[in-house]
């Protein structure tokens, strides 16, 4: 998630959200496994793959400032 502080004139890009959703998303992912909801757990294995692309994206602009 992107946001914009007004005051200081900053982007800053939340890594927490993006992490919280890939640990959703590999859970949900695990459960499906062992249910033997092979495609649903691709779907969600993808999910989580975004959001830690996100994460990263994100803890690699906060290394840069």
């Amino acid at each position: 998630m992107i946001t914009k502080n007004k005051l200081m004139n900053e982007t800053l890009i939340d890594y927490a959200k993006p992490c919280m959703d890939a640990e959703k998303a590999l859970k949900e992912a695990h459960w499906a496994t062992l249910e033997h909801k092979y495609d649903q757990a691709i779907v969600k294995t993808l999910k989580a793959l975004v959001s830690v692309s996100i994460m990263h994206a994100a803890l690699l602009n906060m290394k840069k400032e």
